[in-house]
């Protein structure tokens, strides 16, 4: 189904994950133009460095909490909207009694159902709603395993997550991404054992320098995120890099304030002035 931003934003919590950082960032303003000026709406996406999206996670679990206790309290509760990518599908303990989950893969979906009701404290079952986006879901192996859960769920099936539906899907997606594997990938992690030197032959190294999950090359972009939990001044550190040039340790803690970009978005961001290229010795 098509899914309205005025629809998630009559939610009181709720999150709405989408594929693109793109999407993310439209369906934040959309939501956020919607939304009563109570309380908080957040986006989340790796077009934040990674310190940016810490704290802004760690806002975004405190106004949960502060929201749960006043409800328990029988107080008037803040709303918690978050518009996000799938970047709060792992690792991210977040839970909302309502989400919306961009059509994907039902891997992808699960992950996503998984921060609705996560920590079983509604009286009633949560929701979780998939909606069909405007835009198309980013080329090659995410495209393919969006096309594939459609096609596994195509009559709306009761349980969508039942273990014959998702054992179909990896068996479909796993068969149709075969033949978009160009560079052998799949042949180069083949599990056929070698009988003579009883080894099984799998070339990790070469699988792992031939797959891109986007072809498109990107770079590394520098954000002067000044963050107060931040162990490190990032003026400091961007300094560090001018004067005594990239070492192990310091472009470690540069990561924290890194953006991946498209090389296209960085040349078009260079003659508009809005970066620039750092000097080192």
């Amino acid at each position: 189904a098509l899914i309205r931003p005025v629809e998630i934003a009559g939610h009181d919590a709720v999150l709405a994950i989408v594929s693109r950082r793109a999407d993310a960032a439209e369906l934040f303003g959309l939501v956020k133009a919607r939304s009563d000026v109570r309380g908080g709406c957040w986006h989340l996406s790796a077009l934040m460095c990674p310190q940016h999206r810490s704290d802004t996670i760690g806002r975004i679990k405190a106004a949960l909490a502060d929201r749960r206790e006043a409800l328990a309290a029988g107080r008037e509760a803040q709303p918690v909207r978050v518009i996000s990518t799938q970047l709060v599908e792992a690792g991210v303990d977040l839970d909302f009694p309502v989400v919306y989950r961009a059509l994907a893969g039902l891997d992808s979906v699960a992950q996503a159902a998984g921060r609705c009701n996560r920590e079983g404290r509604l009286a009633e079952p949560g929701q979780v709603h998939v909606f069909v986006p405007p835009t198309k879901a980013p080329p090659g192996l995410l495209t393919l395993a969006r096309d594939t859960c459609k096609a596994v769920w195509h009559d709306l099936p009761a349980q969508p997550f039942a273990l014959p539906l998702v054992e179909q899907y990896f068996r479909r997606l796993l068969h149709d991404a075969k033949s978009t594997d160009a560079k052998g990938i799949c042949e180069m992690l083949s599990l056929r054992a070698d009988v003579r030197t009883l080894t099984l032959p799998l070339q990790l190294r070469a699988a792992a320098d031939a797959f891109h999950l986007i072809d498109e090359d990107g770079a590394s972009v520098l954000v002067r995120y000044r963050s107060s939990k931040a162990r490190e001044d990032i003026d400091a550190l961007i300094g560090m890099l001018e004067r005594d040039g990239p070492s192990r340790w310091l472009m470690r803690k540069l990561q924290r304030y890194g953006v991946t970009l498209y090389r296209q978005r960085i040349a078009q961001l260079l003659r508009d002035g809005m970066i620039q290229e750092v000097a080192t010795c």
